[in-house]
């Protein structure tokens, strides 16, 4: 059983040797850093405390995004599972393991992954996913879902918070592309990460082609990382959110275009635009992500 774990870099500091290093300690995997030309120096870093065989670098000469960076070794196709780990992320325990190991006994699954904490230990929300739909996205973000949780078209589709590590095996819609575990198979099947998307979506795009093509992706509980969240798009937070939308409305155009009449699709297009203004401002004046 082969497991090939990249992680796409971009200006992580101090993270991303941390990162390297929890991996080599919990797992037998090969590890392949990708650098999407960092203008830090995570990456000297990181080489003057990593000294293993088991780590390849690949040091792009541009920022590629994080789709692409991934599909630079996934195209490969070397290892049995391949996953993709955030430089903000710690293995503390054998989650590598554990999601590999039951993708290897249920043939039927094609994606895994697992509850992501906060440095704090709570859980992020965004590790147990329901695609977005237009309902959903007006409902959270006029914050109706509040109101009307028992309404399944207008929950949240982020709901990872209330996960606990007693809780069962569960088959989700997505996870999150911060920790996400394929096997080749269901690789070969629905093909590469979508490089029309430069950072964020991806992820929940792979696991909506996934399920089309009659994959599973499971969320499994009992194990966990940690994942500082936040920390590469830290230096450049308007440019964050940008591609966030953009990927955003490339994931509406891709699956739910044609299922609306013009009057909705406009409507989405407004909503995608409002909430980048909405968002952007407020990061401006609060000098942070919101």
């Amino acid at each position: 059983m082969k497991i090939q774990i990249i992680i796409v870099n971009y200006n992580s500091g101090e993270y991303l040797s941390r990162a390297v290093e929890s991996a080599l300690e919990h797992t037998l995997a090969n590890i392949t850093v990708v650098d999407n030309d960092s203008s830090d120096d995570s990456v000297e870093i990181a080489q003057r405390k990593v000294t293993s065989g088991r780590v390849d670098w690949i040091l792009n000469t541009e920022n590629v995004g994080f789709a692409k960076a991934n599909n630079q070794i996934l195209r490969q196709g070397l290892a049995d599972f391949f996953l993709l780990m955030n430089p903000d992320c710690v293995l503390s325990s054998d989650a590598a393991g554990q999601l590999a190991g039951f993708l290897k006994s249920n043939a039927e699954v094609g994606l895994a992954s697992c509850r992501i904490l906060n440095e704090n230990g709570t859980v992020q929300s965004t590790c147990r996913r329901r695609f977005p739909t237009p309902a959903s996205a007006a409902a959270r973000m006029l914050m109706l879902d509040k109101f009307f949780s028992g309404n399944a078209s207008l929950k949240d589709f982020d709901y990872g918070a209330t996960a606990k590590d007693s809780d069962p095996i569960e088959y989700v819609e997505a996870v999150s592309g911060a920790f996400m575990m394929i096997r080749r198979e269901t690789l070969d099947d629905i093909g590469l990460l979508d490089e029309g998307y430069f950072m964020h979506c991806e992820d929940l795009d792979w696991c909506k082609r996934a399920q089309d093509a009659g994959w599973k992706t499971a969320f499994i509980p009992t194990s966990s990382v940690v994942h500082a969240k936040g920390v590469s798009s830290a230096s450049r937070p308007i440019r964050v959110l940008w591609t966030l939308h953009k990927g955003m409305n490339r994931f509406f155009d891709k699956f739910y275009y044609r299922q609306y009449s013009w009057f909705m699709r406009l409507f989405v297009k407004v909503g995608i635009v409002g909430s980048f203004m909405l968002r952007a401002l407020k990061t401006l004046v609060l000098g942070k992500r919101s």
